[in-house]
């Protein structure tokens, strides 16, 4: 079906389907005049896999439209473990499709890009940094049309600083307003009216530097206390609320971090005084470290919604600029520059937060773990009271009755304890264990 012309001194030839069904399509292959055979050789290749690729994709369903591509290349994503893949449709569907799905794959040009960029940029709409991210999952999209061989070239050509706006806030008074103080970190981890519980979340995230992904993974076998001069946090996993399901970390990097004095304090004292009134039993090493009261990882919509209520609760500032809260998330940016404040070096701070780089000196870096437990130790923090973990009155109740409800003292019907001879009443497990033996038996 291909055929092979000459122009000037190079040989073309003309694919029919090559970007949309039944039209032909120019396209130079690449040799000279004298290389016919080759050259005729590359286009019955070149038009055998258009054919095959347009019989795959059921070309008589009409032209491969960028919302066509869009709509088989996210689950391709999803299939390969791409992280916020599902934020990456929204984002399509919402940003780019109105715009740029209805043009035909191939036939998309640097100026419809630039248009729509524009458009994006109108008054009113959306901050530079969501437009530059958007863009870059255009760009990805195109690229991903090359690897398919779809298209030659991608049209995402736009420039920085001209175009493309420069990596701004929407609300520029924000950052510097979403932080913590010392004294307010020091009160969401000690204060006794806030759950026991959430002070260690805040002490996770404020004293390790930890996302809540990771802490929401984090479980006892990932502590290990022997370690010196401190202990030490693998951080290897992080609980992706949406799918709700452990997954690898942001970066895919496992690293360890160093466990600060006043952090090991507090995990003592939640292991050995709270974790089991509040669950029931003594923990294991697969156990989460900060669970829900079912034993699952805490989800981080859930964890925002708490943390709000407790800066109210302590009369703290919950606004960080117009458009948006103080979050946890803003307590691993209070770590990483209070450490700094207090004489940690960057560089091996960044090593403990983020873990090593991915150039080559990086790969040939081993920090000592005594270094990396001096940029953590050298932070200056304290807990107000009298103890670590205080409870007030009202939550040692709380406490007493999430015990009781993992030791409920009822019978299974059709089970009770006097006709197996038993003395009092026995534990809804152990009654449930002695009924499945019975009735084995």
């Amino acid at each position: 079906m291909s055929s092979v012309y000459v122009r000037g001194n190079k040989l073309w030839c003309r694919l029919k389907g090559a970007k949309t069904p039944g039209v032909w399509f120019d396209q130079s292959t690449g040799f000279r005049v004298g290389q016919e055979r080759e050259a005729e050789r590359f286009a019955t290749e070149a038009q055998k896999r258009i054919d095959a690729r347009n019989r795959a994709d059921g070309a008589a369903c009409g032209p491969l439209t960028v919302a066509v591509y869009a709509e088989r290349w996210i689950p391709v994503r999803k299939s390969i473990g791409v992280r916020g893949w599902d934020l990456e449709e929204g984002q399509l569907k919402r940003h780019v499709l109105p715009h740029l799905g209805h043009l035909v794959l191939a036939d998309v040009r640097a100026i419809h890009i630039r248009d729509w960029v524009r458009a994006l940029r109108a008054p009113g709409t959306l901050a530079p940094r969501t437009i530059r991210t958007i863009y870059g999952l255009v760009n990805c999209l195109f690229e991903s049309a090359i690897s398919d061989e779809l298209i030659e070239h991608s049209p995402c050509r736009l420039k920085r600083g001209r175009e493309l706006p420069a990596k701004r806030d929407a609300d520029p008074e924000w950052r510097a307003q979403a932080t913590y103080t010392v004294h307010e970190v020091e009160q969401l981890f000690s204060d006794p009216r806030l759950p026991v519980e959430r002070r260690v979340q805040y002490a996770l995230k404020a004293l390790a530097g930890l996302r809540h992904q990771e802490m929401a993974a984090l479980r006892w076998r990932h502590y290990d206390a022997s370690l010196e001069p401190l202990g030490a946090l693998t951080i290897a996993r992080a609980y992706d609320s949406r799918a709700c399901e452990e997954k690898d970390t942001k970066t895919g990097v496992t690293r360890r971090v160093p466990v600060h004095p006043l952090l090991a304090k507090i995990l003592a004292a939640w292991r050995l005084s709270h974790w089991t009134r509040i669950y029931g039993r003594d923990p294991v090493a697969d156990d989460l470290i900060v669970p829900t009261r079912t034993l699952r990882s805490i989800n981080v919509s859930d964890a925002g919604h708490a943390l709000t209520e407790d800066l109210e609760l302590l009369e703290l500032r919950v606004k960080a600029g117009a458009k948006r809260q103080r979050g946890s998330h803003d307590l691993r940016a209070w770590f990483i520059t209070t450490c700094q404040t207090h004489g940690a070096h960057r560089d091996l701070l960044k090593v403990v937060t983020h873990g090593p780089g991915s150039n080559v000196q990086d790969g040939y870096t081993r920090v000592p773990w005594a270094d990396l437990c001096t940029q953590v130790a050298c932070l200056k923090c304290a807990i107000l009271g009298d103890s670590v973990l205080e409870l007030a009155a009202v939550f040692a109740a709380v406490e007493r009755k999430s015990r009781n409800r993992w030791r409920k003292r009822v019978s299974p019907e059709g089970l009770e304890p006097s006709t197996l001879g038993l003395k009092g009443r026995c534990s809804t497990t152990e009654l449930w264990a002695l009924r499945r033996a019975a009735q084995s038996g």
